[in-house]
């Protein structure tokens, strides 16, 4: 008999849990303290080009060597996991013959919501830094990708893509299968050419050499990154940080607050259902941490990392004191094996054999070294990763 249900009293997203099925999406905008959503007043507000254009004014057209320089000044990385200098992404596209822009609003992870609420209230905030990247690399084409399930996002993406009139400047919207690992950026890469949307090894080829896309011709960021690309081409550096929250809170959703305040100073909006022990940062490919390790740490990249948490993609969830934590993670782990690319031996059988021990209680230690390293993406050992992160906080105890 599971002892998950007495001490969780709400579900996890996409992760089935006992009595508690998997929970929704946080999919609601909670808290905007920040400039990223400037004109949002009430749920269900869209800025529409007019009022983002009356905000914000007409977007900046920049040469390339400029626009990398305001990104270099905004201090701007990635939002979408991996953190990387968006102005050296800018600068290894100097002398290439770009070919497309990709929005990847994938967001394949339902613990994440943040760029599905910033293309449902302020697309405009997205597309402008997408137009920014496509004038600045001389590209006349921007691509938002998206999944289709996500009707109200793909919905609020048409109709602000049917708004814009740059000239000299396609606009396509893909709407494809939800898939946990569709989101990876070779795998957006390769759906873009025709192929399978699967991560792989760059080295690889493509199955299908007609199909090939080249990924030096292709500038690919997510949404969070192009909309504060946006606003540092007016000068502004981010001031603020957007985050996911669920699990036990009272008030699960998307919130933009200062990035000065801690995690304890967001859980107090959020609010709390039960004492926190564990935080799980980053999403599921990311890393475990005490409550008491991270509460007083502030919303910033370099600060969760200070604590060997993980910021991914801005991206909390909240298990309270009392969970099982053995069985939360082999759930995650039995999910994760459940969402692989199902293309090399690490997917198709060492994850699974992976939530097979973790759920029978063992260390799991044989089938994460058989996985580590081998796989032919990331997915098998970002997992492995995730796994040991869980498992050296459980093992630590004390939470």
């Amino acid at each position: 008999m599971s002892t998950v249900s007495p001490v969780l009293t709400t579900g996890i997203p996409g992760i089935d849990l006992a009595d508690h099925p998997a929970a929704p999406r946080p999919d609601e905008l909670r808290l905007t303290t920040g400039p990223l959503f400037a004109g949002v007043a009430q749920a269900g507000d869209f800025v529409d080009l007019t009022r983002h254009r009356a905000l914000w004014g007409e977007q900046p057209h920049l040469a390339l060597p400029d626009l990398v320089a305001a990104a270099a000044h905004a201090g701007l990385r990635g939002a979408g996991g991996a953190g990387f200098p968006t102005d050296r992404k800018l600068a290894s596209m100097a002398g290439r013959r770009v070919t497309a822009v990709v929005v990847n609003a994938n967001e394949g992870e339902e613990t994440s919501a943040k760029d599905g609420q910033l293309l449902c209230h302020v697309p405009h905030q997205v597309l402008d830094g997408a137009a920014a990247v496509a004038s600045a690399t001389g590209c006349g084409k921007v691509v938002i990708r998206l999944a289709a399930e996500r009707a109200a996002v793909v919905a609020a993406v048409r109709r602000a893509v049917a708004e814009r009139t740059e000239t000299g400047l396609q606009w396509r919207v893909d709407a494809v299968p939800h898939r946990f690992v569709s989101g990876e950026a070779t795998a957006v890469i390769r759906g873009l050419g025709g192929d399978t949307s699967l991560p792989q090894d760059l080295g690889l080829p493509p199955r299908d050499p007609r199909a090939r896309v080249r990924r030096g011709s292709v500038f690919l960021s997510n949404v969070e990154t192009f909309a504060r690309l946006a606003q540092a081409t007016r000068g502004h550096a981010p001031t603020s940080a957007l985050v996911t929250v669920s699990g036990a809170v009272a008030r699960p959703g998307v919130y933009e607050v200062p990035r000065t305040w801690t995690v304890a100073d967001l859980m107090a909006r959020v609010g709390l259902l039960e004492h926190p022990g564990i935080v799980v940062t980053g999403g599921w490919h990311g890393a475990w941490a005490r409550w008491a390790d991270l509460a007083r740490v502030p919303l910033d990249r370099d600060a969760f990392a200070s604590v060997d948490a993980r910021w991914g993609a801005g991206v909390l969830v909240v298990l309270p004191t009392g969970v099982p934590l053995r069985e939360v993670l082999a759930a995650i782990a039995a999910r994760l094996a459940a969402e692989s690319a199902g293309q090399c031996g690490p997917c198709v059988f060492g994850l699974p054999t992976l939530a097979r021990e973790l759920a029978a209680g063992g260390s799991a230690e044989h089938a994460m070294a058989e996985v580590d390293g081998r796989g032919l993406c990331a997915h098998p050992s970002a997992t492995v990763a995730a796994v040991r992160s869980a498992l050296a906080v459980i093992e630590r105890g004390d939470t």
